[in-house]
């Protein structure tokens, strides 16, 4: 075990503040990072790794990009933190309200957690009721409510069972099972939350009408439909997802992108809704929220975001990582399933016959194919999520060889792996 990594357990409990940079779940020690640059990482050795996880997905424009380090520079020397109202966060807030027609306003938090967490205090006061539903399989971030954990484990896990019980469960792409828990707990559903693109469990695609059969439900049933884009706000389209899917939600989630690589959460959405913060009849506060840093560093990755033809390049690079994948797959007889929406994209190993609509579907696929796909890669140069179940990232500064050599070498590693699944020879 490298020293560092010793270091680190000593001092912070799994050696790391969240726990899957501890690499536990692909059976390796974890890369220590010295510094940055564009496509790549350098750990403390020096040794070079092509990253394809970009901090968990907020790097949109690679690592430390110029003209982000740059304007956190610059505003660094102009002061960090005010505590006061400052013209970075109101710009933001209007960049971002201006995205979506249901964004009429918008507050600012530290962390993707926050922002939910907030936007389900909000549809609890606006509704006058406490239960919330939410699809298996679903990330919202640490807080008690929004945790999966049976109520068994609650206690151990220091989680209040009382606040749990509040929790209902659907599956998502399933719109019957929605009606259904409507159905037994009638006019008491504050909200329904759900990823528009479900990012949590590897990378499972929205079905046709799902989600506007989620809008219809919540209508009817006074419920509030929210969208949580942490990950996939501004990172399929300059704006929320939810401006492609044809879905409007009453309150969106934002953070990673829209902070530019610093500490960031954002939510915003109906004016109706979001008056109760401004009446505090509602509270939410934050030393940090808004600060004029991590504004200045999301203003800068706006400024490139808005540029013409950004989101065009970012798909095509998208496309020609999955026909290259698909192309090797082919080559290789192999057989599992490659996902991709726009810049986001997961290996999934079921055969591609199979459907995978939900978390059960994502739970069948073998682990293994996994684990020696990380280490191979790993070994490559390459730093790949380290779970199964967490997508990973195409950014604007990643080549397009770079996309070629990792497909090649991916679908080569993969036909090792007898657990792999391979065509049939019918």
């Amino acid at each position: 075990m490298r020293p560092e990594i010793k270091r680190a357990l000593h001092s912070i409990p799994i050696g790391a503040s969240s726990p899957l940079r501890a690499c536990r779940n692909v059976g390796t020690d974890p890369l220590v990072v010295a510094e940055a640059r564009g496509q790549y990482l350098h750990d403390v050795d020096g040794t070079r790794y092509v990253d394809f996880m970009y901090g968990f997905g907020p790097l949109i424009l690679g690592h430390a990009p110029e003209a982000v380090s740059s304007a956190i520079a610059r505003q660094a020397a102009a002061g960090t933190l005010f505590g006061t109202y400052c013209m970075q966060e109101i710009e933001l807030a209007e960049r971002i309200t201006a995205t979506a027609g249901h964004l009429e306003q918008l507050r600012f938090v530290c962390s993707g957690t926050e922002a939910v967490m907030s936007t389900l205090r909000l549809a609890r006061a606006f509704t006058g009721r406490t239960r919330v539903l939410r699809f298996n399989g679903g990330y919202h971030g640490h807080f008690d409510l929004v945790q999966n954990k049976d109520e068994s484990r609650m206690r151990d896990a220091g989680l209040d069972p009382a606040a749990m019980r509040s929790n209902l469960y659907a599956e998502y792409n399933d719109a019957a099972s929605v009606e259904r828990a409507f159905a037994e707990h009638p006019g008491e559903i504050a909200a329904v939350v759900v990823e528009p693109v479900a990012c949590n469990m590897s990378l499972v695609l929205p079905e046709d009408g799902f989600l506007a059969d989620l809008r219809r439900i919540c209508d009817r049933e006074g419920a509030l439909l929210v969208f949580d884009e942490v990950i996939t706000g501004f990172r399929l389209t300059y704006g929320p997802a939810s401006n492609l899917l044809g879905t409007t939600p009453d309150l969106t989630a934002f953070g990673k992108i829209v902070g530019g690589g610093t500490p960031v959460g954002a939510f915003g959405g109906r004016r109706d809704v979001m008056r109760l913060l401004d009446e505090e009849r509602v509270l939410q506060g934050g030393t940090l929220a808004g600060n004029p840093l991590t504004m200045a560093a999301g203003l800068a990755t706006l400024d490139v975001l808005a540029e013409h033809g950004f989101y065009e390049e970012l798909e095509r690079k998208g496309a020609l990582l999955e026909a290259a994948v698909e192309r090797h797959r082919a080559e290789h007889g192999l057989d599992f399933q490659f996902i991709r929406t726009g810049s986001i994209f997961a290996f999934i190993f079921v055969p591609r016959a199979a459907q995978v609509r939900r978390k059960a579907d994502v739970a069948a696929q073998a682990q293994s194919p996994y684990t020696t796909l990380y280490a191979g890669m790993r070994k490559g140069g390459y730093h790949l999520a380290p779970d199964i179940e967490e997508p990973m990232y195409v950014s604007a500064v990643t080549p397009d060889e770079t996309l070629e050599d990792f497909a090649a070498r991916a679908v080569a590693l993969l036909a090792t792996d007898p657990d792999t699944p391979r065509v049939s020879a019918a």
